[in-house]
């Protein structure tokens, strides 16, 4: 009988299970459990209805366990950075977690930057600064006194991991998201807690590392399930994404490609100095203590919310027919930065493109192709900025860059991406998140030695496309 892994994998929108199987080779990946996650709010905060979570995840673990029966061997949990619970010292959830779009943080920036400062976070980090990071809600938090009663601090997934099967933990790519992890030491800066109120005893020494077993089901969920383990992933999403690249590239680069695109390089060891900070690159841990050295980029949540405008209209265009349209335009008619705070929340987002081209002095886009064409290759135009600072600044050669995750179904960005850097681009596997949650459960189970082994599997396992630089 195959052994079973199932990846727990939570969006801020939406969680699932993913159902996989190893031949000593190969991977086969199926969906056995989908749902929606509905935010609450409480009084005028918005929390995470953590409860309503975990009875979807044991729901997908009942179809998990009437499909598979006892061949589940391993569990692995990933989910977003930055949010967190806070446990009594009788390990009781003190009230749901914040979500991190709270308006909690509203002012915690200039606070905590009055009491450490932006350089020296950043130097201690490498993070970029974004104002929902877990440093401004641990803020707040102290404002607040909210640690009077607190104990133990675990991020979503640690949070999820503890659930089920009891055991407290830190997992490194999720604590890296918080920019209190410095990743010199390895470890938590006690400078920075200490400087922002956070109680140094809800921060335990020592973390879980990717490949391992962090225990297994609590013994009344093993009633229902049986004795499944429950392993230490890259609990952060992009972390699992990342593992799952497939490439044999000392630092490969990728690009994690969907809503927002993630487009990073894999290093030794994290850069943070002057022109890292002034490029507002980032520096997450990734699995077996890789860097993910990476920067946001807005990626289709532009086409996403330009469609949204134009079903409102009676025109409810999909993406073969915009491909369409845009390849009878005129080449790079209109580049446009897709980083611009206008594009943040517009109510009309062609309109919001159209305005923010006319303010500086570019060819409007007028028509649906026009638009889609201008949103891609402006997009690909950032790719190759972004790369080519990356290359500038870390030394690395980058001629190859796999692009995953959803977006790299998109043939046109892709061969826009390619052109754009000069560089080979290889596109999929779209579920690589899935698929690195995954082989990071097949090293703790000893079915595969390390990160690199993993890799192969995900190259044998998966058939990207390929996309050469046109004229």
């Amino acid at each position: 009988m195959k052994k079973v892994y199932l990846a727990i994998d939570l969006g801020a929108g939406s969680g699932r299970i993913m159902a996989s199987t190893y031949d000593g080779g190969k991977l086969t990946l199926e969906e056995v459990a989908r749902w929606a996650s509905q935010p609450v709010k409480i009084g005028d905060s918005y929390h995470w209805d953590i409860n309503a979570i975990f009875e979807s995840i044991l729901g997908g673990l009942r179809a998990a366990k009437a499909k598979f029966g006892d061949a589940i061997e391993c569990i692995g949990i990933d989910t977003w950075g930055v949010d967190y619970g806070l446990l009594d010292k009788s390990d009781k959830l003190l009230g749901m977690p914040y979500i991190y779009r709270d308006s909690r943080t509203e002012g915690m920036q200039e606070y905590v930057f009055s009491r450490i400062s932006k350089d020296e976070i950043y130097a201690s980090t490498g993070i970029q600064f974004m104002f929902f990071n877990t440093i401004f809600q641990l803020a707040a938090d102290a404002r607040a006194n909210a640690f009077d009663k607190a104990e133990t601090f675990l991020m979503m997934p640690d949070l999820i991991a503890f659930m089920l099967c009891g055991e407290k933990v830190n997992e490194r790519t999720n604590a890296s998201t918080t920019q209190c992890y410095n990743p010199f030491k390895r470890d938590w800066d006690k400078n920075i807690l200490s400087k922002i109120g956070a109680p140094e005893r809800l921060f335990k020494s020592g973390f879980a590392e990717c490949g391992t077993v962090i225990g297994h089901l609590r013994p009344e969920l093993a009633a229902q399930f049986g004795k499944i383990k429950v392993a230490c992933v890259a609990t952060h999403d992009t972390g699992s994404a990342v593992a799952a690249t497939p490439s044999r590239a000392k630092n490969p680069a990728y690009v994690n490609s969907g809503t927002w695109s993630l487009a990073g390089l894999e290093l030794d060891s994290p850069i943070a100095n002057a022109k890292s900070f002034a490029e507002n690159f980032t520096n997450e841990i990734g699995a077996e203590n890789k860097v993910r050295f990476l920067k946001n980029i807005t990626g289709m949540w532009l086409v996403q919310k330009c469609r949204e405008s134009w079903k409102r209209n009676g025109c409810d265009a999909d993406y073969r027919q915009l491909e369409s349209e845009a390849a009878k335009v005129a080449p790079k008619r209109t580049i446009f930065d897709v980083d611009a705070p206008e594009f943040s929340m517009p109510e009309d987002m062609p309109t919001a493109i159209a305005d923010y081209c006319r303010k500086h002095s570019l060819t409007v886009p007028e028509t649906q192709g026009e638009i889609f064409r201008a949103i891609q290759e402006s997009i690909a135009e950032k790719y190759a900025k972004v790369f080519a600072k990356m290359k500038e600044i870390s030394g690395a050669d980058i001629d190859r860059i796999c692009i995953m995750g959803g977006g790299s179904k998109d043939a046109m960005l892709n061969q826009f991406a390619a052109d754009a850097t000069g560089c080979e681009v290889s596109a999929g596997p779209t579920e690589s998140t899935a698929l690195g949650n995954v082989i990071m459960q097949l090293k703790a189970c000893g079915e595969i030695a390390d990160l690199h082994q993993g890799r192969e599997v995900i190259i044998n396992s998966t058939t990207p496309k390929i996309f050469t630089p046109q004229k």
